[in-house]
């Protein structure tokens, strides 16, 4: 049997730190981050999508939302003492958040990608 698969991108500028990296990434800095979420289906709805690319891009714009031009570490679960704001745990925040609001007994998120630069890329698979 197939697998369908749906993905979105979009972008967001963020500051973080990233603790305990013992070199340049420790200082406060900024990436143009490109996030790319993907959705898997192994059958179609009724309109023939895995899920609406509307739907998929809100989801994970509001996701996205609570970074955009601010400073990651300020913000939960990536405060001191959270999850450090590496570019594998954001990958892993936006995929449990939306799975949390979309997967149902047809679709899944199947893997979060999260690129720091063009050259710089984590995911998240679950």
């Amino acid at each position: 049997m197939g697998v369908y698969r749906a993905s979105k991108q979009l972008w967001f500028s963020a500051a973080h730190q990233v603790r305990l990296s013992e070199d340049r990434c420790e200082d406060l800095h900024g990436h143009n981050y490109r996030l790319v979420v993907h959705a898997e289906a192994t059958e179609l709805d009724r309109t023939s999508y895995v899920l609406d690319f509307a739907r998929l891009k809100k989801s994970a714009a509001a996701a996205a939302a609570r970074f955009d031009h601010r400073n990651i570490n300020e913000i939960e679960p990536f405060q001191e003492g959270g999850r450090n704001p590496t570019a594998e745990e954001l990958a892993r925040f936006f995929c449990e958040e939306l799975s949390r609001e979309l997967d149902d007994e047809r679709v899944r998120i199947c893997r979060v990608e999260v690129f720091e630069t063009e050259n710089s890329r984590a995911e998240y698979v679950p």
